[in-house]
């Protein structure tokens, strides 16, 4: 029975350690209600699985407990993660910036490979398992799911969160954390797009632009970041809203008011483009507006742009255009303001904020503090990243650093 490890999760955490613990000698049973192992790796990086990063700062991690993943971080490292993954025989392919993927850009790469690793040493796998019941007695778990009743001595809840609803994943890790008095940080999507009720932003739809972006709660500056960003029939998308979006889900979840600020030409300052109105103005004489901002910015912008301008329908030549017009139109393109009234919640995040509160963990071993031989690891915790493979490497780092810690 000592032997005995149950696993609740077959995603990232859970595969990682159970290829591990079963190399250590364990017998591993790995409950997942999916009908197979790693579903929300196989929507990473739209397909890709973006597996990792090369530039793993603690600044690209949050936990409400600043430091907690900075043990499993800076044991995990990048060499270590590059080390364990290519003694599994995957290869890497270093991508934009600092970003990792497998050399195949197949996220079914990485599960696999893991999978056929956990199923060689013996690991057990039960999908479309419901864990309907967990109870500790003379320290041996015993697990009722809708399939049968097992026993363990040790048991890791690698379940994940909420994120990807379409995919499977629940809530339930929080539930067996609570039978077990641990206190849940209240969870909210991250890594999400976010939505207006501004109408005229819809007619945007389908608008990619590589923008400086800026973040505004009641008013006041938060952040900013630049990349791109996917204008929708919702409201913004692309990687730099999701970059943006832990602070904005936070600050909604706090009733507060989020306004997002758009530089559709940061390379341009503002009185370069003062100076380029003001020639074209001269070169251009009898040409409509619309030639000029052609030139500059996507179609759809020009209406939007014009009509935000209060720009006088009847100037629609480049010589008509008053100091104070070229000045309001350039204030709109350098500055487009959306009202931001909530996210694609937790259907459409790609992780979930918050989750079991980590002062009842222990860094190092990822074991409950409150309750003997249960371990948590992954997104389950109260930690998340960055845009970029930060979230799968927290979840192969806290499996890491378990799984080393756990010993027959």
């Amino acid at each position: 029975m000592n032997k005995n490890i149950s696993i609740i999760g077959a995603g990232a955490s859970g595969l990682l350690s159970s290829v591990i613990l079963a190399k250590k000698g364990f017998n591993v049973t790995v409950f997942e209600k999916n009908t197979k192992a790693g579903r929300k790796i196989l929507a990473t990086g739209n397909g890709k699985c973006n597996i990792s990063n090369e530039n793993l700062s603690m600044d690209n991690f949050h936990s409400s407990s600043k430091d907690f993943p900075t043990y499993a971080i800076n044991t995990f490292t990048y060499k270590k993660f590059e080390e364990f993954f290519n003694n599994l025989g995957l290869l890497l392919l270093k991508g934009s910036g600092t970003k990792v993927y497998p050399l195949s850009l197949q996220a079914s790469s990485v599960s696999d490979i893991l999978y056929s690793e956990a199923l060689r040493y013996g690991v057990k796998f039960i999908f479309n398992s419901y864990i309907e019941d967990i109870k500790s007695q003379n320290n041996i778990y015993i697990i009722k799911s809708n399939n049968d009743t097992y026993k363990c001595s040790k048991l890791i809840i690698a379940s994940g969160s909420s994120a990807m609803k379409k995919l499977g994943s629940t809530s339930s890790g929080y539930d067996v954390a609570k039978q077990y008095k641990h206190k849940i940080i209240e969870p909210f999507a991250s890594l999400v797009q976010l939505t207006s009720k501004d109408n005229s932003i819809y007619r945007l739809s389908g608008v990619k632009t590589n923008s400086l972006v800026k973040l505004y709660v009641n008013n006041k500056f938060v952040e900013e970041k630049s990349g791109d960003i996917l204008f929708t029939n919702y409201g913004l998308s692309g990687n730099t809203i999701l970059d943006l979006s832990r602070n904005a889900s936070y600050s909604l979840q706090k009733n507060k008011k989020i306004q997002i600020h758009i530089d559709i030409l940061p390379n341009m300052s503002n009185e370069y483009l003062v100076n380029l109105f003001n020639q074209r103005k001269e070169l251009l004489k009898t040409k409509e507006i619309n030639f000029l901002l052609e030139s500059l910015i996507n179609k759809k912008f020009i209406p939007y742009i014009l009509n935000k301008a209060y720009l006088d329908r009847n100037k629609i030549y480049i010589n008509q255009l008053s100091k104070n017009d070229i000045s309001n139109v350039i204030n709109q393109i350098k500055n487009i303001k959306v009202d931001i009234n909530d996210t694609k919640g937790f259907d459409s995040a790609e992780v979930v904020a918050g989750g079991i509160d980590v002062r009842d963990i222990d860094n190092k071993t990822m074991q409950s503090k409150l309750q003997k031989n249960l371990y948590f690891c992954g997104e389950v915790l109260d930690v998340d990243g960055a845009c970029g493979g930060y979230n799968l490497h927290w979840a192969w780092a806290s499996a890491f650093v378990m799984s080393q810690s756990i010993n027959l």
